[in-house]
C-alpha cells in the first residue's frame, strides 16, 4: 500500500549540467527553456559539452526525461526516482508513520480501549509494555504503549541506544531528571529511530501508537516471540492496571485518580520509588 498523497510527475533535466535542476513537463513551456529546440546551442552548457554531430535544429542531445514521484502534503516538492520510491516509507504501509501524512490526513483509526487504556487491535505488545506493528510489506515498528505514556507523562529528552543493526532496540527518556531505559524485548533488524522526538518528546505522551514510534526495521525470526495481542492484550492491560494501582497505594500511599492511576508518576514519587515502580512494571 502507497501513501495517498504519493503523486507522480514527468521530468527533464540537462545531463551534463553541474547542478540538476528538474523541470516538470506541465511546467517547461513556463520556463523559458531552450533545451526542447534549436535555440539550445546558445546555451553556455552545450557550447562546453557540445557535440560536433548534433543537430542544430532539434532538442539539446544532452536533455533527459525521467519519471519522478514527490509528496503532494510537502509544502515544497522534492522529485524521488521512480525506482527508489519502494524503498521509502511512501511506498509501503510505513507511511502511517510519517510526519506530514499524519499532521495531512488526521487518521483516527477507532481502537479498543482496557479501563481507558488504548489498546490498538492492529499491535502486538510486550509484558514491558512495548507494541510492535508488522505491516504487510515486511516492515515494523515500535514504542511505549499508552499505559507507559501514561506512567512516564512528561518526558524531557530520548537518547536512542541502538540506531541500526540486528539488536533489541532500546531507548533512555528522561523524566524528571530520571534517565529511564525502555527496550523492545526481542531483536529486530533496526533500520531507523524516530529521531524527531529528540527535538519534540511530548508525542510519546500524546501519541504513542502513532507519532510518537520509537524503533522502525524489519522483522527477525525472534521478533514477535512472546507478544499479545486481541482479546489476550486487553485481558494483561485490564490485570496490570489492577496491579498498578494496588502497587502504588500498598507500596507508595498514592491512591488511583478515578480508578485509573495518575499521569507523570516520576513527577509525584520520589527518585527510589520512581526506580522501583519502573523495575516492577517496565523493564526487562
Amino acid at each position: 500500500m502507497t501513501c495517498p498523497f504519493l503523486r507522480e510527475a514527468q521530468v527533464k533535466y540537462c545531463r551534463t549540467a553541474a547542478v540538476r535542476k528538474l523541470i516538470p513537463l506541465t511546467l517547461a513551456a513556463k520556463t523559458d527553456e531552450k533545451c526542447g529546440s534549436g535555440e539550445h546551442t546558445s546555451c553556455a552548457v552545450f557550447a562546453t559539452h557540445k557535440d560536433d554531430e548534433a543537430s542544430a535544429s532539434g532538442p539539446c542531445p544532452f536533455l533527459r526525461e525521467s519519471l519522478m514521484q514527490y509528496c503532494g502534503a510537502a509544502p515544497v516538492a522534492k522529485f524521488v526516482p521512480y525506482s527508489e520510491s519502494l524503498i521509502s516509507r511512501c511506498g509501503n504501509d510505513s507511511f502511517r508513520y510519517c510526519e506530514l501524512y499524519l499532521a495531512m490526513a488526521h487518521p483516527g483509526a477507532k481502537c479498543d480501549e482496557a479501563d481507558g487504556i488504548h489498546v490498538p487491535d492492529w499491535l502486538r505488545f510486550s509484558e514491558n509494555h512495548m507494541w510492535l506493528d508488522v505491516t504487510e510489506d515486511g516492515v515494523v515498528h515500535a514504542g511505549i504503549d499508552a499505559f507507559l505514556s501514561r506512567a512516564l507523562g512528561k518526558v524531557d529528552r530520548v537518547s536512542y541506544v541502538w540506531q541500526k543493526g540486528a539488536r533489541r532496540p532500546a531507548a533512555v527518556l528522561t523524566v524528571n531528571g530520571i534517565d529511564l531505559e525502555v527496550a523492545f524485548p526481542n531483536e529486530l533488524m533496526l533500520t531507523g529511530c524516530n529521531l524527531y522526538l529528540r527535538a519534540d518528546p511530548s508525542r510519546l505522551a500524546t501519541d504513542p501508537y502513532t507519532a510518537g514510534w520509537l524503533f522502525e526495521g524489519t522483522p527477525l525470526d525472534e521478533t514477535t516471540r512472546g507478544l499479545m495481542d486481541g482479546e489476550a492484550a486487553k485481558g494483561w492491560m485490564h490485570r496490570e492496571q489492577a496491579r498498578i494501582n494496588d502497587f502504588l497505594q500498598q507500596q507508595t500511599g498514592c491512591t488511583a485518580d478515578g480508578g485509573m492511576f495518575a499521569s507523570g508518576l516520576p513527577r509525584l514519587l520520589e527518585r527510589e520509588q520512581t526506580l522501583e515502580l519502573f523495575h516492577e512494571f517496565f523493564y526487562l
